[in-house]
């Protein structure tokens, strides 16, 4: 499978249908996987594909959207290309989008035991994206053909947390979201957090606090969320890069269950749809209005 991604980036490069590749290296650690920016056709041995490439690349796409690109994706992390697509950040004509089919990749915990003892990353084991909506050249896993993946509940813990009460779950968010040191690496880690300047900077008007006070961080967290509604793919990077270990995928788990529910809409699949927020049907819902 190695080789064969090396060989695809190595032709795309030497014929010149890019300017650059963006996918995975291994890391000075010699276990792990780091981001790999490669336009020399002669530098893709060093291209690697395993369960340690837990970063989703598309970030970097907004930066190079006037750059012919190839990215290598795997099937979550494409969902964000589709969506960039939808929203006219991007142009399908200049990405070329190499897609990994994927059983999973493994959890940031454990990082210095390289493949020993590490667990499957939480979000793949309710992933049902295994082989990329959307991809110019397919990269498959016959092995992962050959198994039966198992797949979680996607709102087991989403649920647990609907069936308490209001105090309760009050007391829940109170004390994750006290803990947020407003480092905003959520917000830069995040394919679809591209506004040019964030509610959270903006000073005029000021919207809210920018100070460590739980008003300010459920109001950022609350903000952000709800700017992800119908958008979010579930990455998972938010809450892997939060150096406080706030359980981030529980606030956008929430609103994309309430999306799928309310509206049938499932962010990231398909690039000839328009975003959720840009459509209207009369058979919308109309249960909240009094």
């Amino acid at each position: 499978m190695i080789k064969k991604l090396q060989e695809e980036v190595k032709k795309l490069l030497a014929e010149k249908k890019v300017n650059m590749v963006i996918g995975y290296a291994r890391a000075g650690d010699a276990i792990n996987a780091i981001p790999y920016f490669i336009a020399n056709p002669e530098e893709c041995g060093a291209l690697i594909w395993d369960k340690t490439c837990i970063y989703n690349l598309t970030n970097y796409l907004i930066d190079m959207r006037n750059k012919k690109v190839g990215i290598i994706v795997k099937g979550c992390d494409v969902r964000s290309v589709v969506c960039l697509i939808q929203e006219n950040q991007i142009k399908k004509e200049n990405v070329i989008v190499i897609g990994l089919q994927c059983a999973g990749v493994f959890d940031k915990k454990g990082a210095e035991l390289g493949a020993v003892g590490r667990e499957r990353a939480a979000k793949c084991k309710s992933c049902n994206v295994h082989t990329p909506p959307l991809f110019d050249i397919l990269i498959e896993d016959k092995e992962m053909n050959q198994k039966v993946l198992q797949q979680e509940d996607s709102y087991k813990e989403i649920r647990e947390i609907e069936n308490k009460s209001p105090e309760e779950r009050f007391d829940y968010w109170k004390k994750e979201l006290s803990k947020c040191i407003k480092c905003y690496a959520c917000r830069q880690v995040c394919p679809l957090c591209y506004c040019p300047v964030c509610v959270a900077d903006q000073t005029m008007p000021q919207w809210f606090s920018r100070s460590l006070s739980l008003e300010g961080n459920f109001a950022w967290n609350t903000v952000r969320a709800f700017h992800l509604a119908g958008r979010c793919i579930d990455c998972g990077e938010c809450e892997r890069v939060c150096p406080m270990g706030i359980p981030l995928r529980k606030i956008n788990k929430k609103l994309e269950k309430e999306v799928k529910e309310l509206f049938g809409h499932e962010s990231g699949v398909d690039a000839e749809k328009k975003p959720l927020f840009s459509t209207f049907s009369k058979d919308d819902p109309e249960e909240f209005i009094k």
